[in-house]
């Protein structure tokens, strides 16, 4: 089986592509950075440097395909619109006609628990993508929404979507930076108590999942499926079980929310104006939704349809951190 994978030099595409290779399958790699491509090319891996918002790039990129993994994604707490949607929508909707175009038979979609941004988190999300009134406000939601839309308005034969939360393992580029910047010399900081409990998923349970995907029945086709590793941790659990791998003694410094929230909207505001957008602000109210709000996920959906278990816990995932 040939397999193409987008997002290839990311995190999780990245993990993915070691996966596949080591299952046995024909992987071909794409991406737009050149200089992850010559490293992943280092390692002797099939990559092709292109961006998925051109059609014409990609359907040849995905040429002899028999399975496309769509990784490829902007993901940030802060950024331009345009780009949001270009990557995360257009994107996704030329992954699927590079795939038609190719006869590729099946589609992994992956998504993003993001999508539940606006929604109530009193009790476990479950499979189901969202009514419209409560689409995301922010972007990056907003996007993966319009994206999962897409998906579901497409033939059910054709496609199958993963949404995982909060991917860390391994090479993680998206919560270890954000981690590092709450660590001070001696404390770790949470906005109010940290209490807020947070569904995580380790990156080589993600992967898991993925390659379930790629076989998984006819029947089980059509849908998303929450993935996460089923565990939730409150903020300050994940912040202590962190520091704890350092050297040194660090103590939970509680900051207070009202004056963080009003700085989180100040400096999102400011950095709005500048033209290009050209830094992220330490502080955004996405951010601070993730840092202080609550978001589980019924993962029951996945373990019966793909036959997938999150094998890996959360204590093991954190030690892969560096």
């Amino acid at each position: 089986m040939n397999i193409a994978v987008t997002g290839a030099t990311g995190t999780l595409g990245k993990a993915i592509m070691f996966r596949l290779r080591e299952a046995g399958y024909s992987v071909v790699g794409i991406g737009r950075n050149q200089s992850k491509i010559t490293a992943m090319k280092n390692q002797n891996f099939d990559m092709k440097i292109c961006d998925i918002t051109n059609l014409a790039e990609l359907t040849p990129a995905v040429k002899n395909c028999d399975v496309i993994i769509h990784c490829a994604a902007y993901a940030a707490p802060f950024g331009n619109k345009k780009r949001f949607f270009q990557t995360n929508v257009a994107g996704t909707k030329n992954v699927y006609m590079a795939g038609q175009q190719n006869s590729v038979s099946r589609i992994v979609m992956v998504s993003s628990a993001s999508i539940f941004d606006r929604m109530n988190h009193d009790k476990p999300h479950t499979d189901e993508t969202p009514e419209l009134k409560f689409r995301p406000k922010h972007h990056y939601g907003a996007s993966k929404y319009d994206a999962e839309l897409f998906c579901l308005s497409q033939p059910k034969d054709q496609w199958i979507g993963l949404r995982p939360r909060a991917v860390f393992g391994l090479g993680d580029q998206t919560l270890l930076p954000r981690l590092k910047r709450l660590i001070g010399k001696n404390n770790y900081r949470t906005i109010g108590n940290g209490e807020g409990l947070v569904d995580v998923t380790c990156l080589s349970n993600f992967v898991d999942a993925v390659c379930l995907a790629i076989e998984a029945p006819e029947t089980s086709l059509g849908k998303f499926y929450n993935i996460s590793n089923g565990n939730p941790q409150t903020f300050k659990s994940i912040m202590q079980t962190y520091t704890d791998k350092l050297p040194g003694n660090y103590r939970q410094r509680k900051l207070p929310y009202w004056p963080m929230f009003l700085l989180a909207h100040i400096t999102s505001a400011v950095a709005s104006m500048i033209p290009g957008r050209p830094y992220e602000p330490t502080l955004t109210p996405y951010g601070l939704r993730q840092a202080t709000g609550s978001l589980t996920l019924d993962i029951s959906g996945a373990k019966a349809a793909l036959d997938w278990q999150p094998v890996k816990t959360f204590e093991e995932g954190m030690e892969e951190l560096e």
